[in-house]
């Protein structure tokens, strides 16, 4: 019978760490132990950690100073650790009710090194796949297979969907970089190099909270320091350390395909670091990725390949606006054009303007398809009115990169849903012919005007007080959006949304996130 040891990092996380201790000791199949190493916690996470201990002897609690990042609690629970099988989990993250016992039928079946679960992001609306690992099919299916096998795993580096065998970590001096914030991106890269059996186990589920709000973000989601470029780098270069020591770096190429994923993500951030960090930034990676095994391209994600190949090309060549703008709007957007394909509307990125200087470099494409999310539907509100029969709205809408020539390509109409349910009338709208929406696109007929009686099935939600949600739907040459109707926003070129009221059952307003509803008076 296998004996699995948990290790959970622990700092400030006290909103969470009683259900994530529950779950474990609500395991079908006992864990063997659970340390828990408070690094230093400001909070009360220490004091329930000890409060636990004292009602459950399985759980052993080790006090010290703060660390800077999880790697050296884990480190420290790995020492201390009598299982003959560890598992990671974060202190906010969730398992499962049987997930041990998933993972102990992995380990009794096929004695591997590592056992992979499968994982799933949720917060408190959902749960939901990681695009990257649902495209990959990571977990569709249980395997017995080794990382040259299936290099595709090098995109999951999650320590925390895993249980590794306690004598393959020690005879293979498997630890975790301390004090900085990429410490699973080498661990586990090395783990998966070293392991001559990697189990896939797709009955067990890990599920890896998306925490909602600022107060206190994961170390995951606090990407916008420039720190976390150079823990990536430190983390890359330690891995490539540890393949040459064990005489596994003619593999590099598959790590290596990661790394380009990592630093063009990171891209994203480019103008939100101060301006020594911007050029340190090209001077850094670049310097890095001069080192990386060309054969790395052919090992980039299938489904994004061309994609990331270009946004490696963008950084390459210090083209920072199509670095930023490729992969987040914030800042603009590219030049695109639309090209109905199989009777779907295709947009692509037109890189066109760039062939003359780099049209010999191998990674340079003259189009590129625009990912689908940046493709999203936008609704802004510039005048709403709601009196006692009629609500009235005048506003935008649009979709993205779809330029707009003619009436005859749009279809829009308003749709009110009742909060908490799938209940919702639809109005139609007039379109009229729109300036300018933003500094890049000119969207013409995305000007909308309704008029929607404010009567029926309306009146009987705000009676029963409940708060209605305003919608548009917005078709482009068959390419379709419903996004909220939002406020426009500080930032925003047209002017300031203008909400007048004088109904006696609602009221117009503009919600904590930005969008318009109506809420019952």
């Amino acid at each position: 019978m296998a004996k699995i040891s948990t290790i959970i990092a622990v700092y400030n996380v006290e909103d969470y760490l009683e259900e994530c201790l529950q779950c474990l000791l609500n395991q079908t199949y006992p864990v063997h132990e659970i340390i828990a190493v408070d690094d230093g916690s400001t909070d009360s996470s220490g004091k329930i950690l000890d409060r636990l201990a004292d009602q459950n002897e399985k759980i052993r609690v080790i006090h010290q100073e703060n660390t800077g990042g999880p790697g050296a609690p884990r480190n420290r629970g790995l020492e201390v650790a009598t299982g003959d099988h560890i598992h990671f989990m974060d202190p906010d993250d969730l398992l499962d009710p049987n997930y041990y016992e998933a993972m102990a039928e992995s380990i009794q079946k096929s004695d591997p090194e590592i056992v992979v679960s499968a994982m799933l992001k949720f917060n408190s609306k959902k749960s939901w796949s990681p695009p990257t690992f649902r495209k990959l099919s990571l977990f569709s299916r249980n395997r017995l297979t080794t990382l040259l096998k299936f290099p595709d795993l090098i995109q999951n580096l999650s320590s925390t969907n895993k249980v590794f065998k306690q004598s393959f970590l020690k005879d293979n001096g498997l630890f975790f970089l301390e004090g900085g914030a990429s410490e699973e991106i080498h661990f586990t890269s090395c783990c998966l190099y070293s392991a001559k059996k990697i189990a896939i186990n797709k009955e067990a589920t890990y599920y890896w909270r998306r925490r909602e709000g600022g107060d206190n973000p994961s170390v995951t989601q606090q990407k916008a320091q420039f720190k976390s470029v150079l823990d990536r780098l430190n983390s890359h270069k330690t891995i490539d350390r540890y393949l040459e020591e064990h005489r596994l770096i003619k593999h590099r190429y598959v790590k290596d395909a990661r790394a380009i994923l990592d630093f063009t993500r990171h891209g994203n951030l480019l103008f939100e670091f101060d301006p020594e960090d911007r050029e340190r930034f090209f001077e850094e990676v670049n310097g890095y990725l001069d080192t990386i095994d060309p054969k790395a391209y052919n090992y980039v994600p299938h489904y994004a390949k061309k994609y990331y190949l270009s946004r490696l090309f963008f950084l390459r060549n210090r083209l920072e606006y199509e670095l930023v703008a490729s992969g987040k709007k914030e800042f603009g957007v590219l030049p695109a054009y639309t090209e109905k394909k199989g009777g779907k509307t295709q947009v692509y990125y037109d890189l066109s303007y760039l062939k003359k200087e780099f049209g010999k470099d191998p990674l340079f494409y003259d189009h590129l398809g625009v990912p689908g999310a940046h493709v999203a539907g936008q609704a802004f509100l510039q005048k709403g009115v709601l009196g006692e029969d009629t609500l009235t709205l005048e506003g935008h809408g649009y979709i993205d990169y779809l330029n707009v020539d003619s009436r005859d390509q749009v279809q829009m109409e308003v749709t009110l849903r009742k909060r908490g349910s799938q209940e919702e009338v639809h109005y139609p709208v007039t379109l009229r012919p729109s300036v300018e929406m933003s500094n890049v696109i000119r969207h013409n007929y995305s000007k909308f005007f309704a008029e929607i009686p404010f009567d029926g099935e309306i009146k009987e939600w705000l009676s029963a007080k409940k708060t209605i949600d305003i919608r548009v739907s917005v078709t482009i040459d068959g390419f379709h959006e419903v996004p909220r109707l939002s406020s426009l926003g500080e930032d925003h070129l047209l002017p300031e949304t203008i909400l007048w009221n004088t109904s006696s059952t609602g009221e117009l307003y503009t919600t904590n996130k930005g969008n318009i509803s109506i809420k019952p008076i």
